[in-house]
């Protein structure tokens, strides 16, 4: 294979379509020029006389296609064998020939023969869109495997974009260079493909089309359209449900709370209600913090304990969205109250542990929450305390939750006074301070915040978990790492509205 000297580097793709601004052979040739000072190693570039404007200023291999969109489902990247002669002529180094499994006007293998026996010294590159379309081409030998075309096909419709994962199963089924093309729009996006294996990227429209780059920033604010919104936040505990309206500055003016009735249909009900006294005609988002594991882009509950009997499956985001008009956000409860404690105070990582009716915990790795797979981040009232035996309401054995909720600290602890009061406290903190401790060896977070009912101890109980962690880690750190929230009980339905406005729209 020719050195065209782009090995783990950028390509920058320079086309524009008739309609756009840009559109314009003398154009192309700046954008070109852009590119190379820029620190580009090659150009990819759409008809013959933007390959030989191309050519005439930079000294850089040039990929040529010709584009043709006769049919959406038809193969439409250089398609003919007249289309390669005329970008060969106009100064073409590489040739990019659609190589997916659509109809085409020529049969694929002709073309690369007409290529091959007539310009030996052109390189080829297939445009491909999945690990199918690469296994078909192998047998024709391109000098490259591009992932273009992954997402423009009936066939990948759904593979995600960037298609990053593509390159490594290309990469385990032939030694063909792969360029990584199509919907790369952050440098890390870029690193990642090369750190994958692939030989080069090409970059386009991220590049190259400024209204579309413009576009994306004005989406990302076009939900925020009035001079003034506000947002309402929910926060669905097992026991109360918490409401606030916050400004845009995410001061709390408005708030509410009332007790969880209990049932799926009477909980949505009073949530509706909740956010149509606390809304007014500035509210333009909604988000909701509710107790179980979230799936935070359809808005259902994919799991529940107990704490809130048949919760497991309901589709929060659908039902208020058509009761109210605003589609909520949707995330656990403690992850919400975890953003807000972060909004406040920006320590990184952050973990705030609520001692409610459950324990849960709520992560902040820099600024996001880490919600982990199926959103089990931060579930930390399930990890199981040695020599624990006790039922939890999730369903297993010996959870440290069973041992340091709510209520089994009040129960334990309101007939006790003096001496076996302090003692039955202690033993509390022992408890928690065991599982900071797991935490502080797991994750490292700069501060630990306890909320829910632990600061209805007082200081009091937060010293003996200090001097209970002290004895039991060897850990070099500040007794403050772990400390009791700032914020209060509406902590949780603060976080919810917060993010709500922190989200940007999808496109």
């Amino acid at each position: 294979m020719k050195d065209y000297n782009f090995k783990n580097s950028i390509i920058v793709s320079c086309q524009a379509s008739e309609e756009e601004p840009l559109y314009g052979t003398e154009i192309m040739k700046k954008l070109a020029l852009a590119a190379l000072i820029g620190g580009a190693k090659g150009i990819r570039t759409n008809a013959p006389e933007n390959v030989k404007a191309i050519k005439e200023v930079v000294n850089l291999p040039v990929i040529g296609i010709f584009k043709s969109h006769a049919d959406k489902n038809s193969a439409f990247i250089t398609v003919r064998k007249e289309e390669i002669r005329q970008l060969v002529e106009a100064g073409a180094d590489l040739i990019a020939i659609d190589c997916t499994r659509r109809d085409r006007p020529e049969p694929l293998h002709e073309l690369f023969a007409f290529t091959r026996s007539n310009y030996p010294n052109v390189g080829i590159v297939a445009d491909i869109a999945d690990i199918e379309d690469t296994r078909r081409v192998l047998k024709l030998r391109p000098d490259f495997i591009s992932t273009t075309l992954s997402g423009y096909t009936e066939y990948t419709k759904d593979r995600p974009r960037p298609d990053i994962p593509l390159i490594s199963e290309i990469r385990q089924i032939t030694d063909i260079p792969i360029l990584a093309e199509g919907n790369y729009y952050t440098p890390q996006q870029v690193r990642e493909a090369i750190l994958e294996g692939a030989y080069a990227v090409v970059v386009g429209t991220a590049i190259t089309r400024p209204q579309i780059i413009t576009k994306r920033f004005v989406n990302a604010i076009s939900d925020l359209y009035r001079k003034d919104f506000t947002a309402v936040g929910i926060d669905i505990g097992g026991t109360w449900i918490r409401g606030v309206k916050i400004s845009r500055y995410g001061k709390i003016v408005k708030k509410f709370k009332k007790t969880n009735p209990g049932h799926p249909e009477k909980i949505v009900s009073s949530v509706i209600d909740m956010i149509e006294t606390l809304r007014d005609e500035s509210t333009t988002h909604v988000g909701i913090a509710t107790a179980g594991r979230v799936d935070t882009q359809s808005g259902i509950v994919i799991y529940a304990t107990d704490n809130i009997k048949g919760w497991t499956g309901v589709n929060l985001r659908q039902i208020v969205g058509e009761k109210t008009g605003i589609f909520p956000l949707i995330d656990n409860d403690v992850n919400c109250a975890a953003y807000a404690q972060w909004k406040q105070t920006k320590e990184d990582p952050l973990m705030l542990i609520a001692i409610g009716t459950g324990v849960g915990g709520g992560i902040i790795v820099d600024g996001n929450i880490l919600r982990g797979h199926q959103s089990m981040g931060g579930e930390v009232g399930h990890i199981v305390f040695p020599g624990n035996s006790k039922s939890c309401s999730c369903g297993k054995f010996g959870c440290i939750e069973t041992m340091i909720s709510g209520k089994v600290m009040r129960n334990d602890l309101k007939n006790l006074q003096g001496e076996k009061f302090k003692e039955k406290l202690e033993q509390f903190a022992d408890y928690v301070a065991w599982l900071v401790d797991v935490i502080m060896h797991t994750i490292a977070p700069e501060r630990i915040y306890l909320g829910g009912v632990a600061p209805k101890y007082g200081n009091t109980f937060l010293h003996m978990i200090r001097y209970a962690l002290k004895k039991l880690s060897n850990l070099e750190y500040s007794p403050d790492i772990v400390t009791f929230t700032t914020l209060d009980e509406f902590a949780g339905a603060l976080g919810a509205a917060l993010l709500s406005l922190s989200q940007i729209p999808k496109d």
